[in-house]
């Protein structure tokens, strides 16, 4: 069974995952740069090994940015990666669904289908909620179909044994789901469409 950190840190290696991805991993980035206030406290869902927000740090220094991560071993590997790049970021092991005490955020992010890992969404999405006055969730939709599905859990180390709806089932891994448009306009948030998916704004 695959690892956690041999698989999560692979979403980031964006010359090893397919073209939409990477594009759309850059397209996320872009629409954050733009809509995040000066100096604005952000908290990152599902830092993995801080990947992200040292790319972010380089483009917005003025942020203050803290990831929390689940994994230990990835949470390891994102403070050596802080150290490496020499900036401050604040690095928190914990899990969404029952969060450790957390200040309260100007925005709460969850980008790259991180919330299609999370078992329990509803509860990860309350929890955002609360730590953020506001939130931005990117997901997976209708763009990102099966055939780039298999692409792209091959390029991150995961096998798809098949899809069930919006539900990929992964060989040793479990399941990630993806969302219907309909599912997104259920939230009741600001919809802008990306390359594989939506860039969700609530609040």
């Amino acid at each position: 069974m695959p690892e956690a950190k041999d698989v999560y840190v692979n979403c980031d290696i964006l010359d090893e995952i397919p073209s939409e991805n990477k594009l759309n991993w850059n397209e996320e980035v872009d629409l954050l740069c733009k809509m995040l206030p000066h100096a604005a406290n952000v908290l990152q869902v599902g830092s993995m090994d801080a990947t992200r927000i040292i790319s972010l740090l380089k483009v917005r220094p003025d942020l203050s940015l803290t990831g929390i991560e689940i994994d230990e071993e990835i949470h390891k590997l994102a403070v050596l990666n802080v150290r490496k790049a020499a900036v401050s970021v604040g690095l928190v092991l914990g899990d969404i669904t029952a969060p450790p005490n957390l200040p309260e955020f100007d925005y709460v992010i969850c980008l790259n289908n991180t919330l299609g890992y999370i078992p329990d969404q509803e509860k990860a999405i309350e929890n955002m909620k609360k730590l953020g006055k506001k939130v931005v969730i990117s997901v997976y939709g209708e763009k990102f179909t099966d055939e780039l599905a298999a692409r792209y859990f091959r390029s991150i180390n995961l096998e798809l044994l098949y899809v069930k709806e919006d539900i990929f089932e992964l060989k040793d891994f479990g399941s990630v789901r993806r969302y219907g448009r309909s599912v997104i306009d259920s939230w009741g948030c600001e919809v802008v469409d990306t390359r594989v998916g939506y860039f969700c704004v609530f609040g």
